[in-house]
């Protein structure tokens, strides 16, 4: 009798089923966005103007860029909790000095000088003293917010400013809102500057492995204190960013951009199995402007927007985790 061959066919729902859950983990999140719009589109028939969809972009824009400093400290392997903080201390340090009869260009300076200086102090901390970044940037985010309110005295500054600087804020460059060009150009930078620079190679290399990465000869605790001057330094630019749109600045008034800033950059990590990129998290932060204007322009109570961001980073992270498990396995 002849050898036969048993062809063992699996069966069709269970060959499909993999391979929608695979399709789901890594394209879930513009699967989101997607789902979204069409909802939004059909239930408000305004949400597709072209001014409705330029305001979407405007309302994220200094989310996406608080955001993105977040995720390149995320991507070299560390965490900052006080970027929202040292937003808010360098938007009333900036308006403390444009109100006092200051330039607006020293003004500005000083606010990113803010930035830098917090990242440094978390980057030299977290390396040279060893504190787990977590605990290091909500110190140092305590202690901007204790600044903030003593330099202003626990007091909001408001008032007109030069139109050189609310131009930042309220202006247009051929029709784009100034702070849609801020965002492009910042989140098109950084995204280059990881993709196809050498210092971004290597601070994918030490977020990936840091080990390996110092017995190759990378400086690791440069490029940790980098990313986390990064987050800081960008939190003190959507402070100032803040700040001309406002016309006003507070100690806590950019505080609402650390849990979504959070939250888009939990979502990114599903565009590329479970890691913190720049792309995604702009995907993340127009899926939190699409929800947030999607719903207000339904007339919901404004704490729904908080419940669904709740629901968001839920499923975002169980997302993620579930990525990097498979990708580990």
């Amino acid at each position: 009798m002849g050898s036969e061959k048993v062809m063992l066919n699996p069966a069709p729902g269970a060959a499909r089923g993999p391979v929608v859950v695979s399709l789901l983990l890594s394209y879930g999140t513009l699967l989101a966005l997607a789902a979204l719009v069409v909802v939004f589109a059909l239930a408000s028939p305004g949400f597709l103007a072209v001014g409705n969809l330029i305001n979407i972009l405007r309302q994220i824009s200094l989310l996406a860029i608080a955001a993105n400093g977040f995720t390149l400290a995320l991507i070299v392997g560390e965490f900052d909790l006080g970027f929202a903080n040292v937003a808010s201390l360098a938007g009333v340090l900036v308006a403390g000095l444009i109100f006092g009869g200051h330039s607006v260009a020293l003004a500005i300076a000083a606010g990113l000088l803010v930035g830098l200086v917090f990242g440094l102090f978390n980057g030299l901390v977290t390396t040279r003293l060893g504190v787990n970044s977590l605990i290091t940037t909500l110190a140092s985010g305590s202690i901007a917010l204790g600044l903030g309110f003593l330099y202003t005295r626990g007091v909001a500054f408001y008032g007109a400013m030069p139109a050189n600087f609310t131009f930042l804020g309220r202006g247009t460059i051929l029709g784009i809102p100034a702070l849609v060009v801020a965002m492009v150009l910042i989140v098109g930078g950084s995204h280059a500057f990881i993709a196809y620079t050498r210092p971004g190679r290597y601070i994918l290399a030490v977020g990936g492995n840091q080990q390996a990465a110092r017995l190759a000869g990378i400086r690791v605790n440069f490029y940790r204190t980098l990313g986390l001057c990064f987050a800081s330094l960008s939190g003190a630019i959507t402070g100032i960013l803040l700040t001309a749109r406002l016309s006003s600045a507070h100690p806590t008034s950019a505080a609402e951009f650390l849990m979504d800033g959070i939250a888009a950059s939990l979502l990114g990590m599903t565009l590329q199995a479970g890691r913190p990129n720049v792309l995604g998290t702009f995907v993340g932060a127009l899926i939190i402007g699409v929800l947030n204007n999607g719903l207000t322009l339904l007339g919901t109570p404004y704490y729904v927007n908080d419940i669904a961001k709740g629901f968001i980073i839920i499923l975002s992270v169980t997302m993620a985790s579930v990525q990097a498990m498979r990708r580990a396995g």
